[in-house]
């Protein structure tokens, strides 16, 4: 009995283990190392369940997509390191303005994305006001701004990749647009 109890502990220790080790390789396939926020594929999957609540609940969901503006003018003057921390500092800004039930991506280089269940085109243009502010208020050198494109469900299309394709094309009609706003003298655009 004392064997057969040794036995079990080991198989239940080991299993433990595998466990974590699972969770961990889960969660470095759905998040960018960078950033910490999740990664294209997790960004995928995350409009695809608002697409189907969406359709249960008959409620719309919008979709920020970010671009950082300037980043390789950025890493040309004060290094890759600096940029890397600006990258860094988009990432907090949509982690602190976002709700539980949110979902902030990097969807590759020096683009963003943050879905946003059950909310309208604009309380997420409120959002990205928001974002914005935070960034040109946040003090550390050199000052970012980032570019925004708001996309609806389903008006703006009706699978992940219409939706991220209508965003990211309002995202470059704003960046064409040199009007922009300003906030403490630094562009801001969404």
């Amino acid at each position: 009995m004392g064997i057969t109890s040794i036995m079990i502990l080991s198989l239940a220790a080991e299993a433990g283990e595998r466990q974590q080790v699972e969770g961990r390789l889960r969660h470095l396939a759905m998040s960018d190392p960078l950033t910490g926020l999740g990664n294209y594929r997790d960004l995928v999957s995350a409009i695809d369940t608002e697409i189907a609540r969406a359709q249960r609940t008959e409620r719309s969901f919008s979709i920020l997509f970010m671009d950082l503006d300037g980043l390789k003018v950025i890493n040309d003057r004060y290094g890759h390191l600096v940029g890397s921390r600006a990258l860094r500092r988009v990432a907090e800004a949509l982690r602190f303005l976002s709700r539980a039930m949110d979902k902030a991506a990097r969807f590759g280089g020096d683009e963003f994305a943050l879905v946003l269940p059950e909310t309208s085109e604009i309380v997420a243009r409120q959002v990205a006001g928001r974002v914005c502010e935070r960034l040109v208020n946040d003090e550390e050198l050199p000052p970012i701004t980032v570019s925004v494109g708001v996309a609806e469900y389903p008006r703006d299309g009706n699978t992940a990749e219409s939706l991220i394709g209508a965003a990211d094309r309002l995202l470059y009609d704003v960046k064409g647009d040199v009007k922009g706003r300003s906030a403490g003298g630094v562009p801001v655009r969404y």
